[in-house]
């Protein structure tokens, strides 16, 4: 497994990182950090991010 370069970084919430486990698989669908959260008053600083599994971009499966 390769480490992914700042252009396909990618930062996985709680939930999706332990639903790549055996078993667990039901926990990525309680995911919700489904869209970027700005930090409020700020200059487009985010506050949390939005998880990057593939599922969550715009087309994905979920």
């Amino acid at each position: 497994m390769s480490v992914p370069t700042t252009d396909e970084e990618r930062t996985l919430s709680a939930e999706c990182i332990l639903g790549q486990r055996p078993g667990l698989e039901d926990l990525h669908r309680q995911c919700r950090q489904i869209a970027d959260v700005p930090l409020p008053h700020s200059n487009g600083l985010l506050l949390i991010k939005r998880c990057g599994c593939g599922c969550h971009r715009p087309g994905g499966a979920a």
